[in-house]
């Protein structure tokens, strides 16, 4: 029987450096990481923000942080005093050679500190380096070098204002979409740069805000609100024209989410919950006329889903092919059988002797062997300053006596 050979990850070759905090910049990378690249975590000598942030799970090696182990596998962390001459020196020797560079940092302290992602395309004409900030570097106006969170971006690209409860009050989604948003971005846009510095010797300064990451999320919204009359709109309903019945409703062991975006599904409801004659009611055989008399639809539904827990709701609207789903908790997530035969969760190595089960990197491709472990604070000091810029051990030392590794970094 013939074997095929086993392929090298898609980004093997790829040097990534990064800077960056939080989620957007460190999920990015930890996808490329994941696929491959090399990606050289730099840290200020008392760590990452999110590493000092609880919950934190200790061990006789030190502790480790939720935050942290989410989105930092598969990287070779080195801590740096970037205030400090030779720490900067250090950085720019590694961004040399490096085809990425990564980072979430207010451009205006980047500034402060001669790295400036304007400064550095010109410094290093073939680097592509990626920037990624509440609302942009360029062309931002009133807004450059505003502080921005993923719940800012989420409320002026009014995805906030489309997560509503049924009574159409705005819900803020509970997680960092506009992050994940902003991280997924930055990735296609490393790989589209990539193609042009390959085949052209070129980079390229990739320019992201929070806001403009998350407006893909509101297409369809943007199209309606332009194109629906006034009086239509008037019907958009709590969800803005997605369906009625549409979203959470209780059950007696949690929630489930329920999707009525089409007559037929109505119908279909209808006979699953043992009222097939509601289908056809004049009163609720359409979209609009749902949409009209919201409140005794959702009365309708909740009468139902009350009387039965999420298994028993999924498998009676199962049986008529109506999109339903129990809502998961994080626990119940770790343990779904679906999503572990999917392949969409991995066991990760915490670094201290233990594990988390994180999600896997979606696209499907094989994770890089050496992916699957949360790096310590600067422990790939001496492996990135000896084997990546052939610095000796006396040059090293004096590198950590002239503070370039900061006062408190114990590697």
């Amino acid at each position: 029987m013939s074997t095929v050979p086993a392929l090298p990850q898609p980004l093997q070759g790829l040097k990534v450096v990064e800077l960056s905090h939080l989620i957007a910049g460190p999920y990015c990378c930890q996808l490329l990481a994941e696929e491959g690249a090399e990606v050289i975590k730099v840290e200020p000598p008392h760590g990452e923000l999110s590493r000092s942030r609880d919950p934190m799970r200790p061990s006789e090696k030190g502790n480790v942080s939720a935050h942290y182990g989410a989105l930092n596998r598969g990287k070779k962390s080195i801590a740096l005093d970037l205030k400090n001459l030779e720490g900067m020196r250090v950085f720019r020797s590694l961004l040399e050679s490096a085809d990425v560079f990564v980072t979430n940092m207010r451009a205006a302290a980047l500034g402060r500190l001669g790295i400036h992602p304007h400064a550095l395309r010109e410094a290093f004409p073939r680097l592509v380096v990626v920037s990624i900030s509440g609302f942009g570097i360029d062309n931002a106006g009133e807004y450059a070098d505003r502080a921005g969170l993923a719940m800012v971006a989420e409320a002026m690209s009014g995805t906030t204002g489309l997560t509503r409860d049924h009574s159409g009050n705005p819900v803020w989604c509970g997680f960092a979409l506009g992050d994940v948003l902003a991280g997924m971005t930055a990735h296609s846009a490393i790989l589209l740069a990539l193609r042009n510095q390959e085949r052209h010797g070129v980079g390229r300064l990739v320019d992201l805000g929070l806001v403009e990451c998350t407006l893909p999320m509101v297409s369809v919204a943007l199209a309606r609100v332009q194109i629906a009359d006034a009086a239509f709109s008037a019907f958009a309903g709590s969800n803005d024209f997605h369906g009625v019945p549409y979203g959470a409703f209780p059950a007696k062991d949690g929630y489930v989410n329920i999707g009525v975006n089409r007559d037929d599904f109505w119908h279909r409801l209808c006979a699953a919950m043992g009222r097939a004659e509601l289908g056809l009611d004049e009163r609720y055989a359409t979209y609009v006329e749902r949409a009209k008399r919201q409140s005794e639809v959702h009365a309708i539904t909740e009468e139902f889903t009350r009387q039965h827990t999420r298994a028993e709701i999924t498998e009676k609207l199962g049986e008529f092919d109506v999109p339903v789903a129990g809502i998961l908790s994080m626990a119940e997530v770790i343990e779904d059988g679906y999503l572990k035969q999917r392949g969409a969760l991995r066991e990760v190595n915490d670094g201290l002797g233990g594990t988390l089960t994180l999600p896997a990197d979606p696209t499907g491709f094989e994770p890089a062997p050496d992916s699957s472990r949360i790096p310590q604070l600067g422990e790939h000091r001496h492996a990135l300053l000896s084997e990546g810029l052939g610095l000796c051990d006396d040059e090293i030392v004096k590198l950590e006596q002239t503070g370039a590794f900061g006062a408190c970094n114990p590697q």
